[in-house]
Formats: C-alpha cells, structure tokens, sequence
C-alpha cells in the first residue's frame, strides 16, 4: 500500500467495534444477494472475531443463500474446540449444506488439493474477515511460508496446507482467493496489533508480513480496531 490513507474504523472496545463490522458485513451480504442471487463469506476462527460472528448472527439475512467457509483450519476434528468451523456453526445460522469445510479426511496436501477445486468453483468471495496475528499472519499463512512468495509458482492452488513450527498443521485459504474477494475486513484489537500493521505496511514484505498481502491489491481491506 503506498501512499494511501489507511482505511481505518477505530472504536474503544472490540464490541463496539465488533457491531460495526457485523453490520457493514451484513450490507455487503444483502447487497451481494440482491446483485447475484447468492453470497459467499470467509470468515476467521480465534477468539477476536467470536463476538463479531455472533453478532452477525443475529442479523436478519437470507441465510439460505449464503455461503459461509473458514479462512483456515486447523488438523483438528470439526467438534474440536479450537475448530473454526465449529465456531462458525455456533455463531452463525448456517445449514450444513451452505457450509464449507477445509476439512482434511486423509494427508493434508491431498485434501489442500481436493478442497481447491471446490472452492475455486464458487468463484470470487462476495466478503473476507480477516484476523491478524502479532506476526502479521493471516489466515494461516505464517512468516517464511513459501506460498507468499509471488514467485513460487502457487497460484493454481486456492487451498494450501501450511505446517507452522510448534502449531498443528492446517488448511488455508491461499492468498489469491483472499486477496480477490470483492470487500475486505482486517478485525484487529490492541495495541500490539496495531504496532504489528504498522510494521507490516512500512515493510512491504509479505513474506515476512503475509498481512502485506492484502494491502498490495487495488481494493486493501477496511481495518476495523478495537483499541
């Protein structure tokens, strides 16, 4: 992102700034369904984005014509309680049917590759929330990983498995999927992950800084945070 203002929606605490974004997400939705027929949402798992999923929730939508899909997910069964799908079934009033797992039944990298055809298929993501960790990763694409690197040939895989050092490996969205979608939101909170930002955008590395990523498209994300 180079010489642009940052696109920033501040609030005192992570409610508040949690109901802005539940409610400017649900415009998107509306208005994708309106457009198109049908919506597709990516939404994170972690803690952060809990109360603004749950709010969400409670948002008069035409729920049966959205699709909902994790950002990424850990190697862990559905029912698990670090499952980003899990939270999303407790979150949001989603039938099975318009749930999208990344879910891996067998090796990781096979179903990385199963799963790509599958979310290719619903073409571009109508609404990304994004959370951010003090590492500047998102998703699941953590500092180093090679599929960040633009020039590691990775961009016809649309679901990538990622094995970060000391955590369970994982499925994620890849980053053309995430940096195509048609509206982003970044959801951060505290001071340390507004520091976190600031680093990543003043080093244009998104190898480094995978959150780079979504600040070199032409349409960067809303950063929602909650000081």
């Amino acid at each position: 992102m180079t010489g642009a203002a940052l696109d920033l929606v501040r609030g005192p605490d992570l409610r508040q700034v949690s109901q802005r974004l539940a409610a400017d997400v649900a415009d998107v939705l509306r208005l994708a369904v309106r457009e198109r027929g049908r919506a597709v949402l990516a939404v994170p798992g972690g803690t952060t984005p809990r109360e603004c999923l749950r709010l969400l929730g409670q948002h008069d939508l035409p729920w049966p014509s959205i699709l909902v899909l994790p950002t990424d997910e850990r190697a862990v069964p559905p029912d698990d309680p670090r499952s980003n799908e899990r939270m999303i079934r407790e979150c949001l009033p989603v039938a099975p049917e318009n749930l999208v797992p990344l879910r891996a039944d067998g090796p990781l990298d096979e179903a990385a590759t199963a799963l790509t055809m599958r979310v290719a298929a619903l073409g571009a993501l109508d609404a990304v929330i994004l959370g951010m960790g003090t590492d500047a990763h998102i998703a699941s694409l953590f500092p180093g990983d090679r599929s960040l690197d633009q020039t590691a040939g990775e961009g016809a895989q649309a679901v990538l498995a990622t094995y970060p050092a000391n955590l369970e490996p994982r499925l994620s969205l890849a980053p053309l999927v995430l940096t195509s979608a048609r509206w982003k939101a970044l959801l951060i909170a505290g001071p340390d992950k507004l520091a976190a930002l600031t680093r990543a955008l003043g080093a244009s590395d998104p190898v480094a800084y995978p959150a780079c990523l979504l600040f070199e498209d032409e349409s960067p994300p809303r950063v929602y945070f909650a000081e």
